[in-house]
């Protein structure tokens, strides 16, 4: 599947595909270890009953860079949910930090509650098997693990409210993204093997 969007700092890389989702992640060299194993991590959102990931045919999505930067300018609408994205994401020129900056605007004329949900399928050193992912209480972040490989995944404001750890592609297993999809997160903390998380913010 073609790459549409990289952004990177020579040592950090990542990549999303056409549909938004984050399909590579390169670290401690471009063009070595790659993290993912070419699985997509996703971004869906919850309304009023409804839930919708943003890769999904629903979605009117633009994907572009702001002008003279590797900064995305990620547009994307769904006028079934009454709700538009612009992202911004980047990866900071000197630390392997990833920032994700996001704003949701509601289109209806009516307040409502609005929950948004990232799940991360990784597969540390290209392998499945072996990762842990857990949920760190002291930081109120997921962090994903193997051997001297660790991400640490957080949310600056309003913070996680929901998070689920889990495992995927092991008997039958989808992973934790399918637990996102009634708009509610089991709460699970941990697993080992090959795992997955989801993070929701309301």
């Amino acid at each position: 599947m073609p790459r549409d969007l990289p952004i990177g700092n020579g040592s950090f890389l990542i990549n999303f595909d056409h549909n938004y989702h984050i399909r590579d992640i390169y670290y401690p060299n471009v063009g070595g270890i790659e993290h993912t194993h070419g699985n997509p991590s996703r971004l869906g959102i919850w309304s009023e009953g409804h839930f919708s990931w943003i890769s999904s045919h629903e979605w009117e999505r633009s994907l572009r860079y702001r002008d003279d930067s590797l900064v995305t300018q990620v547009t994307a609408k769904n006028k079934q949910l009454s709700i538009e994205f612009t992202i911004n994401d980047a990866v900071d020129f000197r630390e392997n930090i990833y920032f994700r900056k996001i704003a949701i605007k509601n289109l209806s004329n009516e307040s409502r509650q609005i929950r948004l949900f990232l799940s991360h399928d990784l597969h540390l050193s290209e392998s499945k098997v072996g990762d842990t992912a857990y949920y760190d209480p002291r930081t109120k972040s997921i962090i994903h693990y193997k051997r001297s490989q660790y991400f640490l995944i957080n949310c600056s404001h309003p913070g996680i409210d929901e998070y689920a750890v889990g495992l995927q592609d092991f008997r039958g297993a989808e992973g934790t993204w399918r637990d996102a999809e009634d708009g509610a997160l089991s709460g699970d903390a941990v697993a080992d093997g090959s795992v997955d998380s989801t993070i929701s913010i309301h």
